[in-house]
């Protein structure tokens, strides 16, 4: 199979006195960076691109790659289905299995909805966890399940899980790349990094499936059609939560930061310092990094999510290795299970609101804009509902859309708890025609108006339309003084 022949020809490879440039080189030379601490990395390389190294006088080492991994206790492929089949037939209330398409080699992408209405789409935050994407990295796999068990195993019995299953749409994809995950290697069978195949803004800036891993392609046309307000996506090789940017437009950049800075960095701090192990990392202060400060990457899932949906999404690198002993697992769960639980419940804070066609009252696809923060969020088109996540503050907010007026909120106040609710109906474009053509006839006709615009419904249909405008000028025309 050539698919499988490609993936055997990647080696991994540790490096040794190498510095931020050296690791710049080789991440432009399309070289996998795995990892980087102080002036070591560890990176995938094929075979026959090792002579790279040797012409940048690079030290290093080729790893021995383990004829078969410690795979007892993990669940297998087959496992993990039957588990997440058996949780959705025992929790039809709450739960629902998806299947959003099928690997290279046909094995199903499952993805799990936990919802108090779990049929029905609300005014809610959605908000996914994904592992996996490297196939080599299966703890955050594990620790999915648990998360689904212990969401389902505690709702109405725990108020904290209570309101969290209730509030939101949580969804949770433990294996993003089954084939990888069978075979125990990092890549999919078509010997693609699944996290280094979506969009970029740097390298590759048109947000469409084509030409990507099918992997990629299910999950991206699954995200075209939700509204995810927050994500992460799981693995292991280092322990840290990693934040966008991943890439740069500077090369030389040793640092990038999104317009929502501050916001990413407390989210991140959130969860690290409820893990022990990463709060006290040696490495990287606090438990946390810039995606960029750490290396160059492009091609991420998390950049991909930020700049095209909307989405706050980091990456959280679980434990330093890949793939440990699986009696390991109890306690990596127990380090990250109060951290899962807190990240998620950033959805439920900023401001929120639903986004309405003020004469028809049907849901708009609009856009929302925190002014001074370059970053745009979306409404969900089903609902309307829109969720922006943002720190205590005052802010002032656009919403707009095709069609339609747009409408600037101002001195919002943001607190610690639960989100500002702002409800907006936004009026047709063709509304404004018809203010000017009023405002034309006052200065012309003398007439005043005492009642506001959207309540001149002549014709009582419950719309102001030309009809209105019409009847409107004609009563003008036998009485200016109307």
């Amino acid at each position: 199979m050539v698919s499988a022949e490609l993936t055997s020809e990647y080696k991994r490879v540790r490096l040794s006195n190498v510095n931020h440039q050296d690791i710049l080189s080789l991440t432009q030379k399309g070289i996998d960076i795995d990892h980087v601490w102080d002036d070591n990395a560890i990176i995938y390389i094929r075979s026959n691109s090792l002579s790279i190294l040797d012409t940048m006088n690079i030290s290093y080492t080729v790893l021995r790659k383990p004829d078969v991994r410690n795979k007892e206790g993990y669940h297998s492929y087959t496992e993990i289905g039957e588990t997440l089949t058996s949780i959705a037939t025992s929790y039809p209330n709450i739960c629902k299995l998806y299947t959003i398409g099928k690997s290279y080699e046909g094995r199903n992408l499952w993805f799990m909805k936990i919802s108090d209405n779990v049929e029905i789409e609300e005014d809610e935050p959605e908000v996914k966890y994904i592992s996996t994407m490297h196939g080599d990295e299966p703890v955050g796999t594990e620790l999915c399940l648990n998360f689904i068990h212990y969401l389902v195993n505690n709702y109405e019995s725990d108020p904290r899980v209570t309101d969290l299953v209730n509030e939101m749409e949580i969804w949770v994809m433990p294996l993003m790349n089954p084939d990888g995950y069978v075979h125990q290697q990092r890549y999919n069978m078509q010997g693609i990094d699944l996290n280094r195949g979506f969009p970029d803004r740097v390298k590759d800036n048109i947000n469409t499936t084509e030409g990507r891993a099918i992997e990629i392609q299910h999950l991206m046309n699954w995200a075209f059609k939700h509204s995810s307000v927050l994500s992460a996506n799981f693995h292991t090789g280092a322990t840290v939560v990693n934040y966008p940017y991943d890439s740069d437009f500077d090369y030389y950049k040793d640092y990038s930061a999104t317009p929502d800075e501050e916001l990413m960095k407390t989210i991140a701090l959130s969860y690290a310092s409820l893990n022990k192990s990463m709060n006290e990392s040696s490495y990287f202060p606090s438990g946390i990094t810039n995606g960029v400060e750490w290396y160059t990457a492009y091609g991420g899932m998390q950049d991909w999510n930020y700049i095209w949906l909307g989405c706050n999404e980091m990456t959280i690198e679980l434990n330093d290795v890949k793939w440990p002993s699986f009696s390991e697992i109890p306690s990596l769960w127990n380090e990250n299970r109060e951290a899962m639980l807190t990240y998620i419940s950033w959805a439920l804070r900023g401001i929120r609101g639903v986004v309405t066609d003020a004469e028809t009252g049907m849901p708009i696809n609009a856009i929302v804009r925190v002014l001074g923060i370059d970053h745009d969020i979306y409404t969900d088109p089903d609902v309307g509902d829109y969720h922006r996540l943002l720190l205590p503050g005052v802010y002032s907010v656009s919403i707009s859309a095709d069609g339609y007026l747009t409408k600037i909120m101002t001195d919002i106040t943001v607190d610690e708890g639960h989100a500002t609710r702002h409800d907006i109906q936004l009026f047709p474009q063709s509304f404004t025609d018809i203010r000017n053509a009023i405002i034309i006839l006052k200065l012309i006709s003398n007439f005043q108006i005492n009642e506001p615009i959207q309540k001149l419904d002549i014709t009582n249909d419950g719309k102001i339309g030309i009809p209105d405008l019409i009847d409107f000028m004609r009563l003008i025309a036998f009485d200016p003084h109307s």
